[in-house]
């Protein structure tokens, strides 16, 4: 991991930097793929501010905090990142774990989202009790923020996702556009 020190209104003495490096260098436990670290420090009369950006394969993990003392400012900053780092891998594998719960279609190879209903095409127009089911399961919706909505589709390599925004308790469906965008509907019943 490449780690960068700098400091804005502040020299950066070797031992500051060797701590930070060696403070950093802790996070290969929690995540082995990170690529870089960019630590800015800044005194601004007695507080002392530490900055930590960690870039990993497409992603970022951010952190500052504020201390009467540099190493100390350092320590929490690396705490934070931490938790962190562990939360996002707690989240990637609570996903892959849900992601063994699917239901296949009737070919018996597709797998299928739980909870979408599979009609046969010849039952379609002839009104609602003549559609013949092929495949049904349940869809137990989840509250999530988009960005983890998003980050979960991407995980389970599905095509969309229905979930309860976490804010504001709206049904959204956030999909995958062919151009490697995402759409995001907000379900909502007319009036």
């Amino acid at each position: 991991m490449q780690v960068t020190v700098t400091g804005r209104h502040f020299e950066v003495t070797p031992a500051l930097r060797s701590y930070a490096e060696a403070r950093l260098d802790r996070m290969h436990r929690y995540m082995g793929r990170i690529h870089a670290a960019h630590v800015t420090l800044s005194v601004e009369k007695h507080r002392h501010r530490a900055e930590v950006v960690l870039q990993s394969e497409g992603r970022e993990f951010t952190s500052k905090e504020v201390s009467e003392d540099m190493f100390s400012a350092l320590d929490q900053v690396a705490e934070k990142l931490e938790r962190q780092i562990r939360r996002y891998k707690d989240k990637r594998t609570t996903a892959r774990k849900s992601a063994g719960r699917r239901v296949t279609a009737a070919d018996g190879r597709t797998p299928l989202p739980a909870g979408l209903r599979i009609l046969r095409g010849g039952s379609i127009g002839k009104g609602p009790h003549a559609h013949e089911i092929v495949s049904t399961g349940e869809y137990p919706i989840e509250k999530l923020s988009v960005d983890d909505a998003i980050q979960r589709l991407e995980t389970l390599d599905e095509e969309f996702m229905v979930f309860a925004n976490r804010a504001t308790d709206a049904i959204h469906v956030v999909y995958k556009m062919p151009d490697g965008n995402f759409g995001v509907l907000n379900l909502e019943a007319g009036g």
